[in-house]
């Protein structure tokens, strides 16, 4: 079995520092709109922030001699609403197969087609502990994610089946489930 061939240290920083950056710029963006009087939570039923958690499985596409693993995925997300079409977030998510562990740190934006339909994608970090044979060693890379929900809205509920896709040093994830969110 060959080892899936990782870089950590300088890709994985200059995202951070793009991340970090990305944030200021919306968190000020946000700022001024709030001064402005212009809040979209009025629009949107009181909803300007939601926070989901999302259940589903992960599949570790295979890559050269490799062959696909699937394990159990769960993340906790925050995104706030811009305008009616945009929304930006951060989440977190823990995945788990027989041969590692990855927690994956994403900054998305989203963009909505519909009331209820979106696309969205962003830049990210994954950190991978390694199982097989490794003792407790861990990775860092950079990572792009992109992908699809389709909101149902309850109330202040929601119930979002998704497909996410995630692009990590030319190899590919996809995480598909549900999430379960609240407006606030």
């Amino acid at each position: 079995m060959t080892e899936k061939p990782r870089n950590g240290g300088r890709s994985s920083t200059l995202v951070l520092v793009a991340a970090m950056l990305t944030l200021c710029g919306q968190a000020e963006m946000l700022h001024a709109q709030d001064e402005a009087g212009e809040t979209q939570s009025e629009e949107h039923g009181g909803h300007g922030n939601s926070v989901a958690l999302f259940l589903g499985p992960a599949t570790h596409l295979s890559h050269g001699d490799e062959s696909s693993e699937t394990g159990g995925a769960i993340g906790l997300e925050y995104v706030r609403r811009v305008t009616d079409w945009l929304k930006i977030g951060a989440l977190a998510e823990w995945a788990s197969t027989d041969r590692e562990r990855d927690f994956v740190f994403v900054l998305p934006f989203f963009a909505h087609l519909t009331e209820h339909f979106a696309l969205f994608a962003g830049p990210g970090l994954e950190v991978v502990s390694l199982e097989e044979g490794h003792e407790d060693e861990k990775e860092s890379e950079s990572l792009f994610r992109f992908g699809t929900i389709y909101e149902f809205e309850v109330g202040s509920w929601a119930i979002g089946p998704q497909v996410n896709a995630d692009i990590v040093g030319g190899r590919w994830t996809l995480v598909y489930g549900v999430s379960f969110g609240k407006g606030f």
